[in-house]
């Protein structure tokens, strides 16, 4: 499923004499598949363009378009429907609810869903597979280390089989090896499953390894940069 933004402005501030821009005049057009990261310093706008692409955000100018649907013209309900839908989050800190095995914290938005239990069992074993930790489906997060619990919210992100997956600095907390083997996981589900990626970072060894980057400074996209990966 594609991804479109058309001439989107985010204004955060707006007075005669100030104009604070989230994101300034972006056209941006993802292929399904890709594997791509935004990258720029903090402040850059580089979250912004994630919000904006799940749909947290609207803009205050522009379109944005998943699949050819126009989601700037969602309701608010719509759009969180969408984002069940074809949508998964991997975060810096993991978001994991600490009073919730590593399983339940996987069965939560697949409940949110509606699947049946029998379906939600059968999700939670794949995607647990799928990060190499079937034996610690009843681990807490306190009994993980931080490796093992990016890997629990990886299958969490993938346990409803989206179609878009947005990850904001997922490297961020770990060490150099755990890093290295996280963005393997992430090439291999890309690969296997045809899963699109859209990274925030401003890890090299995340950079050096996508196919697209692109540079976002002020709220505005510089400078497209493809790999030879």
């Amino acid at each position: 499923m594609q991804f479109e933004m058309t001439n989107v402005d985010k204004i955060y501030q707006s007075s005669e004499e100030n104009v604070v821009y989230g994101a300034k005049n972006i056209n941006l057009h993802i292929e399904a598949g890709d594997f791509s990261a935004l990258v720029g310093p903090s402040g850059s706008g580089k979250t912004t363009l994630l919000n904006l692409i799940a749909g947290l955000l609207l803009p205050t100018n522009g379109t944005l378009k998943h699949g050819g649907k126009d989601i700037t013209s969602f309701s608010l309900e719509e759009r969180t429907q969408h984002r069940l839908d074809y949508m998964g989050f991997i975060f810096q800190d993991y978001q994991l609810l600490p009073v919730l095995t590593s399983a339940e914290n996987i069965e939560f938005p697949l409940q949110l869903k509606g699947f049946s239990d029998k379906e939600i069992k059968e999700r939670v074993a794949w995607s647990l597979k799928q990060v190499g930790l079937e034996n610690l489906g009843k681990r807490f997060p306190k009994q993980l280390s931080g490796g093992q619990q990016q890997r629990v919210s990886i299958a969490r992100a993938i346990a409803g089989k989206p179609q878009l997956i947005l990850a904001d600095e997922p490297t961020a907390n770990l060490d150099s090896k755990t890093a290295q083997e996280i963005i393997e996981l992430f090439k291999k589900l890309n690969h296997d499953f045809k899963l699109t990626f859209i990274f925030s970072t401003h890890d090299q060894r995340l950079i050096d390894q996508v196919r697209t980057v692109r540079y976002i400074k002020d709220g505005s996209i510089t400078e497209t940069r493809t790999n030879n990966v």
